[in-house]
Order: structure tokens, then sequence, then C-alpha cells
């Protein structure tokens, strides 16, 4: 997943202990078009998620975190 600032934070709190990684080149954050400070991930290799699929995540991981 490609973060930018915006949600950095939001994004470091919901998952538990992802590897990050800067943003090597020009990419837009899966959350919205802002460009990525970095990448955030599990493993080494890159899932790739449409915005829709993310902001669903999201949601639901803070839905249940505050329930």
């Amino acid at each position: 997943m490609w973060v930018c600032t915006k949600h950095m934070k939001e994004t470091l709190a919901l998952l538990e202990t992802p590897h990050v990684s800067k943003a090597s080149y020009q990419i837009k954050c899966s959350l919205c078009s802002n460009l990525a400070i970095a990448k955030v991930y599990y493993s080494h290799q890159t899932n790739y998620f449409s915005k829709e699929q993310c902001k669903a995540s999201l949601k639901i991981e803070t839905f249940q975190k505050t329930s």
C-alpha cells in the first residue's frame, strides 16, 4: 500500500508491525490522489488494491477498533 503524509499515521495505527520503505519514485497514495511518501507492507510482494477497497478496509478496521 502506498501512503501519503496525510494517511501515514492512520495506516500505521491500523496495521500491526508493518514494514515501511521510502517511495523511490512518484506514485499516488492508495487512498487519495496525493503523492505517496512511503510504501507500507507486510511482505516483499506488493498487493494492488483499488482506492475503494483500501477505503472500505480502513473504515471496517476503524469501526472495529471503536466498537
